[in-house]
């Protein structure tokens, strides 16, 4: 009984960690570059999932609005909710600016990279547990959680960016 209930943990945790992804069902676009900006080499594209939403109801996206996503290297203009697919400069990946408006309501904010060097299994996120004798006082149990080990055999990390809700007030 304890191992189903064990392996009903970790199958309902790997199932939360593959639904925090992207969206794809959401269009994708690709910015261009700033002119005149000398871009650093990439390793490959990162993905900025953005939406506008009401600031009272966050859930709510809305409609007919308009954005704008800007760095030192790249920028692009579309309508949310989507998919923007930017270059992984690695390590000189930029902070990106979001600026969304729909009538007089404007909102923006800073989407900050995140390297991804954690081990995870092939991958993908994962969870593990240990068991071992412990010392004098008993057993001991851990439990741990890595998430997802993409960039560690290119030996570089690999850039990712949260998903953005952009309230506009």
């Amino acid at each position: 009984m304890r191992h189903l209930l064990l392996l009903g943990l970790v199958t309902g945790l790997a199932a939360c960690a593959a639904g925090a992804g992207s969206d794809s069902s959401l269009p994708a676009i690709r910015p261009g570059p700033v002119k005149g900006a000398t871009l650093p080499p990439a390793q490959g594209e990162a993905e900025i999932v953005v939406r506008a939403v009401s600031p009272s109801a966050p859930g709510q996206e809305i409609a007919g609005a308009t954005c704008t996503a800007s760095s030192p290297y790249f920028t692009a203009s579309f309508a949310p909710p989507v998919r923007l697919l930017v270059p992984d400069f690695g390590a000189a990946s930029p902070t990106v600016t979001v600026t969304c408006a729909a009538g007089s309501a404007r909102g923006s904010a800073l989407v900050a990279p995140e390297a991804v060097w954690s081990g995870g299994a092939g991958g993908w996120p994962s969870v593990g547990v240990s068991v071992g004798t412990g010392n004098m006082s008993g057993v001991g149990v851990g439990v741990g959680w890595w998430g997802g080990g993409t960039g560690v055999n290119a030996g570089a990390p690999i850039t990712r960016y949260p998903a953005v809700r952009i309230p506009l007030a």
